[in-house]
């Protein structure tokens, strides 16, 4: 059929006119293509080699970490370390320069003259320094154990009284630098939730460490369903421990089930950072934190964003 040129022209504009749209619909992505948020994981600076040691960061970077959990010790030799805001400013500088985030600051043993850290007073002062140093070394983050001799005995009104005053009067430091305390025990999620109603403050929180509180039930005779506790706990949940005693996190036998508590995770929405607490089985640090790494970042997966 012959067609004049007037309408040869007309009908070649309309087909070109189409064409973005065709484009454009087949570039768009389903929303279920998109990538997930990455999971973050750091280490404890105390697997790596030891508590308060600079160097750790550039070994954290080596292996190929995200984060590094730092330690703030409290010599009683009347040395500064990490509280020496010269020394702060170094870590901050380090993480800087290495690519790794200090994803949270753990209070390190305040020594014997201290303890019980819920009780002496001289506890509430350094918590309150602690806040400060996280502050200034760029997390918001602080892991406190109340652990060993610092255990609360939760049939002791008096001890959960003292711990609960002292925690209000942190958290009401903490909410003043956007700080969040994050409470690591033995205690079950029902006593945790009973001491965060009590302090009444977002900036207090749990510290959930699932190996602990299995080896909590084995002392104790009982076999607590730890896996229902993340969704007890829910938002009050500040940042996770990851760890399998003495071996690889992919080694089986061993006393969480990582990837059941990983779909807890999940479920409940946590965003926050997995943070490795583990041992070199083989002695090899970078090796075996690779494969506990790389263990965490397909066994656990980040939420979608709410």
């Amino acid at each position: 059929m012959n067609i004049s040129r007037r309408e040869f022209v007309k009908q070649a504009a309309i087909a070109a006119a189409a064409v973005p749209t065709i484009v454009r619909a087949q570039t768009v992505q389903p929303k279920e293509a998109v990538n997930p948020l990455p999971v973050r994981v750091g280490m404890t600076d105390w697997n790596l080699g030891q508590r308060g040691d600079i160097t750790k960061i550039a070994l954290a970077r080596e292996i190929g970490l995200d984060g590094i959990q730092v330690s703030l010790q409290f010599p009683v030799d009347g040395s500064h370390a990490l509280r020496d805001s010269q020394t702060q400013a170094a870590f901050r500088r380090a993480a800087l320069e290495n690519r790794i985030q200090i994803c949270s600051l753990a209070i390190g043993s305040p020594g014997r003259s201290r303890l019980p850290l819920h009780t002496n007073p001289a506890a509430a002062i350094l918590l309150t320094e602690a806040v400060e140093v996280a502050r200034n070394l760029g997390t918001n983050n602080i892991l406190l154990p109340i652990l060993g001799d610092s255990h609360i005995d939760m049939t002791s009104q008096s001890q959960v009284d003292t711990f609960v005053a002292m925690m209000k009067e942190v958290a009401r430091y903490a909410e003043q630098y956007d700080v969040v305390v994050g409470i690591e025990d033995w205690i079950p999620a029902e006593d945790n939730l009973r001491l965060l109603d009590a302090i009444g403050s977002d900036h207090v929180a749990v510290y959930y460490d699932a190996h602990n509180i299995v080896s909590r039930d084995a002392r104790k005779g009982r076999g607590q369903d730890i896996y229902a506790e993340p969704k007890m706990l829910g938002k009050r949940i500040s940042q996770v421990h990851v760890k399998n005693a003495n071996m690889l996190l992919s080694t089986p036998g061993g006393k969480v089930d990582w990837p059941r508590m990983a779909q807890e995770f999940y479920e409940i929405g946590y965003h926050g950072w997995y943070v490795l607490e583990t041992n070199s089985p083989t002695n090899d640090i970078v090796v075996d934190t690779r494969a506990n790494i790389e263990y965490v970042k397909k066994t656990f997966r980040m939420p979608p964003s709410a």
